[in-house]
């Protein structure tokens, strides 16, 4: 009886009258199963109390076994219902300053639309969308800065956890091309370079066709240089990505 009182006072659940102790006990397992002990303890000890020895210790272990039958049954069924709960994922995203970003566009490698919430979005995975490895992968992007990030999750034990979105300048796109004279025949042998990096300047191969990495996001603007002997050498912008520009050299 006195481990039960103490497990009502750590719980919070001691109040002035029993009639509190009893509404508050009864909102928790916990706290039926110390009104479980306090109760058979105090039947125990009023029908028992002139009773053999032998027979106190066998009414002491049965009611012992039913408590410990209770909990471990409780036990159970909150790991059961766990196990079969949806996650609640709030994804966070923040630029390289680690500033949140409450207007990037956020996704998941599963699918499924995110709740704008306070701070962020909110994905609920229901349990039959949990991968079998339990790896889910976050996507957020701001289109109008070019900021793209992603980041990985383990979904596990925890079943409200939260994953930070770190967005960053996209720069691994290439920025396609063909190199052509005023009448658009393709010109071979032109030398085409992003300004900037002179080093890694391309030949135009029979086609005129040419491909440099951007340096640059999809739909970034890029600057290029393109000469050959025999043309006025010419720079234009061109966007990064798969959509191919034509650089036009007029011929001297």
């Amino acid at each position: 009886m006195g481990i039960a009182a103490a497990w009502l006072q750590d719980g919070g659940l001691v109040t002035k009258d029993w009639t509190g102790i009893i509404e508050a006990a009864s909102k928790s397992p916990l706290g039926i199963l110390a009104l479980m002990i306090l109760v058979l303890g105090s039947l125990g000890f009023y029908f028992f109390k002139d009773a053999d020895a032998k027979i106190k210790a066998v009414m002491f272990l049965a009611m012992l076994g039913g408590v410990i039958g209770y909990g471990a049954a409780v036990m159970h069924a909150n790991a059961n219902a766990a196990k079969d709960a949806s996650y609640s994922v709030r994804v966070i995203v923040v630029d390289n300053h680690n500033t949140p970003v409450n207007d990037a566009k956020v996704t998941s490698s599963i699918g499924g639309e995110p709740m704008r919430v306070e701070g962020g979005w909110l994905f609920v995975v229901p349990k039959d969308k949990k991968p079998l490895d339990g790896k889910v992968t976050f996507f957020a992007s701001k289109d109008s800065a070019f900021l793209k990030g992603q980041a990985p999750l383990q979904l596990g034990e925890d079943h409200n956890p939260s994953v930070t979105v770190p967005l960053a300048n996209e720069r691994s796109a290439k920025v396609l091309g063909i190199v052509e004279d005023e009448k658009q025949s393709a010109i071979a042998g032109a030398t085409v370079s992003v300004i900037g990096y002179d080093s890694e300047a391309v030949v135009t191969q029979g086609s005129g066709s040419f491909s440099l990495p951007a340096h640059k996001a999809d739909g970034q603007q890029v600057e290029l240089h393109a000469e050959k002997s025999g043309y006025r050498a010419a720079n234009q912008w061109c966007p990064a990505g798969d959509d191919p520009c034509s650089i036009q050299l007029q011929r001297n």
